[in-house]
């Protein structure tokens, strides 16, 4: 789970991602820039961690999509 925000004319996500399943799985919060390329946060784990999100698109881009992602852990 994650609580998120676009900031500063989607140059920025800024939040915090949630563990709240012990899974196996470590949820990251990934941005997809305006050039295709993605920008990904660092993941929370394991269960009842959290980890802030700070993304910052590359100059000159900005973001066009948000999703979850995992990582086994």
């Amino acid at each position: 789970m994650a609580s998120i925000q676009y900031c500063d004319g989607g140059t920025s996500v800024i939040g915090t991602v949630y563990d709240t399943a012990a899974d196996g799985r470590c949820p990251r919060v990934e941005a997809k820039q305006s050039n295709g390329s993605w920008r990904t946060s660092d993941w929370a784990g394991p269960k009842g961690d959290t980890s802030p999100v700070n993304l910052y698109a590359s100059p000159g881009l900005y973001f066009v999509d948000v999703k979850m992602g995992y990582i086994s852990c």
